[in-house]
C-alpha cells in the first residue's frame, strides 16, 4: 500500500494534463463527491496516465459521484463514461442536468479509455484487411470494446504499417470499466452502509457489477461501450450521445459486425446527437441506430429534430438529433461532436447578468436520461436484419 501512494504521489507530482474544455458546472453541482480511483483499493500498483495525440492525461482523475438522497435506498444508478481524452468534470453540466432530473444516484467514471479516437480506431481495424482479411478487420471492432470493458492486449499487440505503431494501448483488466465501476460501487457501499449499494455488484476481490441495475450512458467512445455493453450484458438501460461511431471502413455492402448481432438488453435505449457532427453527416451514427433496430435492440422509429430544444420531446419513440449550433465559447477541436456533452461547447442563452441557461438541461439531457421507461412504452421485437445499409432519413423535424 505504502508502494502505491508513493506512486501515485510521484506521477501527480510530474503529471502534464491536457485538456479540451474548462470545467464549468461543478461548483454548482449539489451532493457531488470527487473520488480518486485510486482511493476505492483497485488491484493495480500504478495507475497509468493516457497519451492520445503528444498529450498526456491523468489516469486517476476523479470520479463524479452524486447521490440526491444519502439516507434513501439505492436500487439503480446511472453511470456516465466519457469519450476519448475526457473526464467526468468536463461534462459537469450534463451530469448536474442529470443528478437533478433523476431520483437516483448519477455516477460520470473516470476509465481507462482507449488511447485512440473512435475514427483512427475505424481505420486502424481497416489496415488489416490486407494481411488477415476481413475478418480480423471485423473482430478488431469488437475487441477494441472488449480491452476497454474487461481489459485486454488487442490494441497493444496490433500495429500500424511502420509495425511499432500500437493501435492502442493494453488496459489492464484491474483498471478495465468493470473493474473501475465494480470498485467504486464497493467504495460506496462501505461508506454508506445499509443502503442498498450492495446490491448494485457481486461482492469480492474483484467485484463484479450488477449490470442489470445499472443505466450506462456514454459520449463519443463512451457511446460506443455503452451500445456495445448493451448487447452483451442486461443493463437497465443504455444512453447513447453522439455515438456509435464504430464503423466497418470500405466493408462490402451487407456486412455485418458486432453491432448487428442479438443484444441482450431490449427496448431501454435513447441517443442524441448533433446533426451537424462529422459521424451523423456522413450517415455512419444514423446507419448504427438502424442496425440496431434491426437486430431487434429497440422499435424507435426515424431521429427526431428537438428544434430549440425547449420543448419536451420523447426521447423513447425516437434518437433526438440536434440542429442547434455549438457554443462560440467552444475551444474543443470537433466543435459540433463536442456539444452534445462538453461543458464550453454545449449552447446557452445568457442573460446580461451573466447567468446562463444551458439548452439541453431544459428537456434533452433528462428526457434521455431515462432509458428504462422505454421498455415500458415498446412492444420490442425483431423487424428482421437488412444488412445494415448506411444512410438514415432526415430528422422529423419539429
Amino acid at each position: 500500500m505504502m508502494f502505491k501512494v508513493a506512486a501515485a504521489f510521484l506521477l501527480s507530482s510530474i503529471l502534464v494534463d491536457a485538456d479540451n474544455t474548462p470545467n464549468l458546472c461543478s461548483d454548482n453541482i449539489p451532493n457531488l463527491q470527487r473520488i480518486k480511483p485510486s482511493d476505492t483499493s483497485l488491484n493495480i500498483d500504478v495507475i497509468p496516465d493516457l497519451s492520445v495525440g503528444g498529450a498526456t492525461y491523468s489516469g486517476d482523475a476523479d470520479h463524479f459521484v452524486m447521490i440526491p438522497d444519502p439516507e434513501a435506498m439505492v436500487e439503480k444508478v446511472l453511470i456516465y463514461l466519457p469519450g476519448t481524452t475526457d473526464r467526468p468534470e468536463l461534462s459537469s453540466c450534463l451530469l448536474k442536468s442529470v443528478a437533478a432530473s433523476t431520483p437516483f444516484p448519477t455516477i460520470g467514471l473516470s476509465y481507462s479509455y482507449l488511447t485512440s479516437g473512435d475514427s483512427f480506431r475505424n481505420g486502424k481495424c481497416q489496415l488489416l484487411v490486407a494481411a488477415e482479411g476481413l475478418e480480423e478487420q471485423i473482430n478488431c471492432l469488437t475487441e477494441q470494446h472488449n480491452d476497454a470493458i474487461d481489459g485486454g492486449t488487442y490494441g497493444s499487440t496490433h500495429f500500424k504499417e511502420d509495425g511499432v505503431t500500437k493501435f492502442w494501448e493494453s488496459v489492464d483488466p484491474a483498471n478495465s470499466i468493470t473493474a473501475r465501476i465494480g470498485k467504486l460501487l464497493q467504495y460506496l457501499d462501505e461508506k454508506n452502509p445499509g443502503t442498498g449499494w450492495g446490491g448494485l455488484y457481486m461482492a469480492g476481490e474483484d467485484p463484479e457489477p450488477n449490470w442489470s441495475k445499472l443505466i450506462i450512458m456514454g459520449h463519443s467512445q463512451g457511446a460506443g461501450h455503452a451500445a456495445y455493453l448493451g448487447q452483451t450484458k442486461e443493463l437497465m438501460g443504455a444512453v447513447m450521445i453522439s455515438g456509435p461511431q464504430d464503423e466497418c471502413v470500405e466493408c462490402p455492402e451487407g456486412t455485418e459486425f458486432w453491432i448487428d448481432h442479438d443484444y441482450m438488453t431490449l427496448n431501454s435505449y435513447t441517443a442524441f446527437a448533433s446533426g451537424d457532427e462529422p459521424y451523423y453527416t456522413n450517415g455512419v451514427m444514423g446507419d448504427n441506430w438502424n442496425r440496431m433496430k434491426e437486430a431487434g435492440a429497440s422499435a424507435w422509429g426515424e431521429p427526431t429534430d428537438v428544434g430549440f430544444a425547449v420543448e419536451a420531446v420523447d426521447a423513447c419513440a425516437s434518437p433526438l438529433v440536434s440542429f442547434v449550433e455549438y457554443a462560440p465559447t467552444s475551444t474543443c477541436g470537433g466543435k459540433e461532436h463536442c456539444s452534445t456533452s462538453l461543458d464550453d461547447s454545449v449552447p446557452f442563452i445568457k442573460k446580461t447578468t451573466g447567468e446562463k441557461q444551458y439548452l439541453y438541461d431544459l428537456t434533452v439531457w433528462p428526457t434521455i436520461a431515462c432509458p428504462d421507461a422505454c421498455a415500458k412504452s415498446s412492444k420490442g421485437g425483431k423487424t428482421g436484419k437488412k444488412g445494415g445499409k448506411k444512410g438514415s432519413k432526415a430528422p422529423k423535424r419539429s
